[in-house]
């Protein structure tokens, strides 16, 4: 049990990459329950807090997550106009005022959700581009294949894309949901590009195309196709975009 007039705690703090100078702190006795701690060699007294802080983060990110689920498929399907703050945490069954908790606005929202969508919706395309297992060309014809059965399968040729959908609506309207969504889609641009100079390079594209102006073509096609997809509720547009794209550039 620790005596004395004053005690002191050694403990180490840490940088990114390595432990740094010892620290003494010293706690007078009055302020230390000393009956309810025995001595503190290691962390325990430094890390109970720590733990306490990350628990809390964990729950938070849960709950946020949670109320993004729930509110995506509603900005998915009416759009950010025709969405408010009561759908969503009425489709999430939580008060109003937790959905200000989490989020600083409607916009902070929809960016946010942005971030989930293309987490969940692009990151299987992306390994599917990324399978060396297949050439350049096939990597690039599945990745293409796989999207667009997503969005005719499980989307059911009535949602389309929603980054689409939210750029569509809010470009003229919302600098920072433009900017939102041209990141993204300048991301997945920069790894379609990557796998076609490969593919060029392979001899599987014509070496006097510019990769670059073909995939900027491919993606707006395929843009203007689900909105076609949406007003006629057919696969028809996409599978003609897929269409033209291996007679024109993948044959």
């Amino acid at each position: 049990m620790l005596s004395g007039k004053s005690i002191f705690v050694y403990a180490f703090y840490t940088t990114t990459t390595q432990y740094t100078n010892k620290q003494i702190v010293k706690l007078n006795k009055e302020k230390f329950n000393s009956k309810k701690f025995a001595l503190l060699d290691d962390w325990s007294y430094f890390c109970r807090p720590k733990m306490k802080i990350m628990s809390k983060t964990i729950k938070h990110e849960i709950k946020a997550d949670y109320l993004l689920e729930k509110g995506m498929e509603i900005i998915w399907s009416k759009g950010y106009n025709g969405t408010s703050v009561n759908d969503i945490v009425k489709a999430a069954d939580v008060p109003k005022g937790s959905f200000y908790f989490y989020f600083d606005s409607k916009e902070d929202f929809a960016i946010k959700a942005l971030d989930k969508y293309f987490t969940t919706q692009v990151t299987p395309a992306l390994v599917i581009l990324r399978d060396k297992s297949f050439s350049a060309k096939q990597r690039l014809i599945n990745f293409y294949e796989y999207r667009i059965e997503v969005v005719k399968k499980e989307l059911e040729c009535k949602n389309g894309c929603m980054a689409c959908n939210l750029s569509n609506e809010m470009a003229e309207h919302n600098e920072n949901i433009r900017e939102a969504v041209l990141e993204k889609h300048d991301t997945i641009k920069t790894e379609i590009i990557k796998v076609a100079i490969e593919a060029q390079k392979q001899g599987e594209i014509d070496a006097s195309i510019d990769v670059a102006n073909m995939v900027d073509f491919i993606e707006d096609a395929g843009k203007g196709a689900m909105t076609s997809m949406k007003e006629t509720q057919s696969a028809y547009p996409m599978d003609n975009v897929m269409n033209m794209t291996r007679q024109l550039f993948l044959k």
